[in-house]
């Protein structure tokens, strides 16, 4: 006779999995086949999240027959079921604010040093998430000792027959997506894409010669995934800048292309009368690390990672250095997270990077904003100054004598808050925010020009990326690629050159190349980036990229195609610029140019 506590263990770990994957899923319009394969998927995906209490079960059933004590490992199971929850409740979460799951890109957020403070959590929050895992435990404590799992276990269904049928339905939902992914349905890839943790399985080479027939919508058949692997990135030469300026680099994390209006940013707003500003201009990613990479090496995000593993700098940083720039950046976050110390600034010395993280985010960005300015009034010419802002990221962050709008959330707690019911209190508290933000820019617009130094620097205002309060159904960023997301603003000073206005289409992709040119820099920007000089004459961009984590996005000047696996999963592939849905069978615009040139140079940069 099997124990009975550890037995129940095991049922309410895979009902409490499959009844929340089945939660997490469906949807009432996905029909009956996608109905079915969620039904298969689920269940093979919560046998699978809940084989390490299985695995302990199998264990504590040996130890039991051969009449030695187990309660340990039964305490050790109950634990783990408990975590197992606690980790389908996180997802439930995720999705709720962000429209993702627990993926590498949370879980590196979470071992990555820093990544936790970037978050903005609140104290309130951490205090519920505390207090929800004690009541969870204790639910479930007392559900192990009082509620008779073992009765809803059909006893007819013997376990031999319970691992065959698993087996079966293994082999059954894994042919039936790789056949989905081969011809590209987007109902079942979007089903598997909603269930936790599902493991894709595909078979191209093997449909391909089985001869079975293909049916992908238009644009499906362009190859647009990076080989990746070895990178081909120059080695940065011996030039010495014809005009070696000043440069004054200010990003702040989450700055949405609207905020910039005399009433949010007045301060930026009066500076931009004085620069060149691009009106419809896009960063290279919807999170920090793709919109920061884009911006410095102009190349797309997803070859961060082997830049990353390879912590090799941009060739716009190594030159700087190689000019004998004073250089110092400053971050309100850490300079671990995201990992600007491995790529971005991987060339610079420990003593030139300062990571300000005591207080909340305004606190930081005064304290960061003050050294700074004491770098740059005291240090020799010519030199290189960055600073990351955090005021404008969630928590959003602000101290009373920033507000303008009055009705903002006072406590953002994000295990209790009803993110819909109160995302305008969230902005009202974001704007606020940005609002504090552009005092601490404005101090430096006033130091430089009371200095006379923007007759010989070159100044840079954007952010890494922008931020939803649900124009799209989404609240935040790194979820889709929808235009609140993807969009911010972006001003260049350069000296001597007049003020003005750009509103064609721009990108984070441009700016290695158009920093080097405002240096005197004579080199060919397709030998280390995707970009242009934005100063140009001949100026234009067919098209941009906008990458998360899974994949690209392709944005022409009419249209977007999603590339993104994660993307894809959850919203329409192709959409206007609007974010409405769009039939490429049925549009006039030219979309098949620039995706398949887009296809040709996508792996330009590896061997």
């Amino acid at each position: 006779m099997p124990n009975i506590t550890a037995f129940r263990t095991v049922l309410l770990t895979f009902y409490a999995v499959f009844i929340s994957s089945l939660f997490l899923a469906w949807q009432p319009i996905m029909g009956l086949s996608a109905d079915i394969f969620l039904l298969a998927a689920a269940f093979v995906q919560s046998l699978i999240l809940s084989s390490p209490v299985l695995i302990l079960y199998g264990i504590q059933q040996h130890f039991e027959r051969r009449g030695k004590r187990t309660h340990w490992l039964i305490y050790v199971m109950q634990a783990l079921c408990i975590a197992i929850i606690v980790f389908m409740f996180a997802n439930y979460k995720l999705r709720d604010m962000y429209g993702f799951y627990v993926n590498f890109f949370v879980v590196n957020l979470l071992v990555t040093p820093g990544g936790v403070e970037a978050m903005g959590v609140s104290a309130s929050t951490n205090r519920t998430l505390l207090f929800a895992v004690i009541v969870l435990a204790v639910f479930v404590i007392a559900a192990l000792r009082f509620i008779p799992f073992e009765r809803l276990y059909p006893r007819w269904l013997k376990r031999r027959y319970l691992w065959s049928a698993a087996v079966l339905l293994l082999l059954f939902q894994s042919g039936w997506y790789a056949l989905s992914e081969y011809n590209y349905n987007r109902v079942i890839l979007g089903t598997a894409g909603r269930i936790v943790w599902y493991i894709p399985v595909t078979a191209r080479g093997t449909f391909e010669g089985l001869g079975v027939a293909i049916n992908r919508p238009d644009g499906a058949e362009f190859d647009v995934s990076e080989s990746g692997g070895s990178i081909n990135y120059p080695e940065t030469p011996d030039v010495k800048f014809d005009k070696p300026y000043n440069i004054v680099w200010l990003v702040s994390e989450s700055l949405r292309a609207d905020m910039l209006t005399p009433e949010f940013m007045p301060n930026t707003w009066k500076f931009a009368e004085k620069s060149q500003r691009f009106l419809n201009h896009y960063s290279g990613g919807n999170g920090t690390r793709m919109g920061m990479f884009s911006q410095f090496y102009g190349l797309y995000g997803g070859y961060w990672f082997d830049f990353l593993y390879a912590h090799r700098a941009p060739m716009l940083v190594d030159l700087i250095q190689k000019n004998d720039y004073s250089m110092m950046a400053y971050t309100s976050s850490r300079f671990s997270y995201p990992e600007f110390d491995k790529t971005i600034f991987a060339s610079l010395q420990e003593e030139q990077l300062q990571s300000y993280t005591e207080g909340a985010g305004w606190e930081r960005d005064r304290k960061n904003v003050t050294d700074m300015l004491q770098f740059v009034e005291n240090t020799q010419q010519p030199f290189f100054s960055f600073m990351f802002f955090e005021s404008a990221h969630a928590n959003y962050y602000f101290p009373e004598e920033s507000i303008i709008r009055e009705d903002y959330i006072d406590d953002f707690n994000y295990l209790t808050v009803d993110i819909e019911e109160n995302i305008e209190r969230i902005r009202n508290r974001y704007i606020n925010a940005t609002h504090h933000l552009d005092s601490q820019l404005g101090r430096v617009y006033d130091m430089l020009e009371e200095q006379g130094l923007l007759d010989n620097t070159i100044v840079v205002v954007t952010g890494d990326h922008g931020e939803e309060f649900m124009e799209k159904g989404r609240w935040g960023h790194n979820s889709t690629f929808s235009q609140e997301q993807i969009r911010v603003p972006m001003l260049i000073h350069i000296p001597g050159r007049e003020p003005g206005e750009t509103s064609i289409m721009t990108s984070h992709l441009d700016m290695p190349a158009t920093i080097m040119a405002a240096l005197g820099v004579n080199l060919d920007p397709t030998t280390y980036s995707y970009g242009s000089d934005l100063f140009a004459p001949e100026y234009r961009r067919d098209y941009t990229v906008v990458s998360d984590w899974h994949g690209n996005t392709l944005i022409t000047p009419e249209l977007k195609m999603v590339f993104s696996k994660k993307g894809a999963a959850y919203d329409d592939v192709t959409t206007l610029l609007n974010d409405s849905p769009v039939d490429l069978s049925k549009t006039k615009s030219d979309y098949r140019t620039p995706l398949g040139k887009f296809a040709r140079e996508l792996s330009r940069f590896y061997h």
